[in-house]
């Protein structure tokens, strides 16, 4: 149960990329489970190539990725962020299928390949409590990590200016913000979040295969579950699926603990439409946007 909480922090640093980039933009990310496979993928191969801790890899992945979504932003997303919501997500979807087609041809493996990889448990008690070592060390990191971007928000100039996009766009507009590159930085910075949350699943016990159709979905389930748009709401609902996951697997068998996900954002969304910290619906009306 622990180790499932301390593998939702992670899922939830995940969720929070999703959850960033729609509150400035009003896009949601599809594509989000593929930029956390190349997190994953990109620390393996590099820590693998020369041979140190995966975790010394996030520098790179993470710029890799925000100067990818960056551009991304620019070149393509930025351009229809004020066409219909329907359009935007077959756009989205589209870019998705496109990240997740080169992943296969990369490695070479069909996806959903059950390529889970199993590890002896370095256990580390805490009274009747036995937790993982390695999860341990990524749960914090993520944590970390979160701290980090709360002080961005709250402290950095740039981050309070991404605040001020996300509240009102055109009121940033008026004030002399330059919104559209905000909105373009907010889409690199939550790809690198979301990477980063990929290179610490490579220290998860899971070793989830990172083509599995779940692992593409995650990120939304898990944003969905705490509330799209909200913060607190990716990292409760972090926990939640993470929760999830341990129960299933426990209960049931390792490779059927995803039918934890599933009942949980069904049950969820039952109970609260918007999730469990979701306010509905806010998103910007397309003359706003377009201003």
């Amino acid at each position: 149960m622990m180790n499932g909480c301390l593998t939702g922090l992670i899922y939830g640093l995940a969720a929070l990329g999703l959850s960033l980039i729609f509150t400035v933009t009003r896009v949601i990310n599809f594509a989000h489970g593929g930029l956390m496979a190349i997190g994953l993928t990109g620390a393996s191969m590099v820590a693998a190539r020369h041979n140190f801790d995966h975790l010394l890899a996030m520098p790179a992945v993470a710029a890799v990725l925000f100067f990818g979504g960056f551009l991304a932003y620019r070149l393509i997303i930025g351009r229809i962020a004020a066409t219909p919501e329907h359009l935007r997500t077959l756009v989205m979807l589209g870019l998705a299928l496109i990240l997740v087609a080169g992943l296969m041809a990369q490695s070479g493996t069909p996806a959903g390949a059950d390529a889970q990889v199993s590890r002896p448990i370095d256990g580390l008690a805490f009274g009747p409590l036995l937790l993982d070592r390695i999860t341990l060390r990524a749960a914090l990191m993520a944590g970390i990590i979160t701290a980090l971007l709360a002080l961005f928000f709250n402290i950095i100039q740039t981050g309070k200016a991404i605040r001020a996009c996300a509240d009102s766009p055109f009121g940033a507009r008026v004030i002399g913000l330059s919104v559209e590159r905000l909105q373009a930085a907010t889409f690199g910075l939550g790809a690198a979040i979301t990477g980063i949350a990929g290179c610490l699943l490579t220290q998860n016990e899971s070793g989830r295969a990172p083509l599995n159709a779940d692992f593409l979905t995650l990120g939304v389930i898990v944003a969905l579950t705490g509330g799209l748009g909200s913060v607190e709401g990716a990292l409760v609902g972090g926990m939640a699926i993470g929760i999830a996951e341990a129960l299933s697997g426990a209960l049931l068998t390792p490779p059927l603990k995803e039918l934890g996900d599933y009942a949980v954002i069904v049950l969820v969304l039952i109970a609260r439409p918007h999730g469990l910290l979701g306010h509905g619906s806010t998103e910007h009306s397309s003359a706003e946007r377009g201003k």
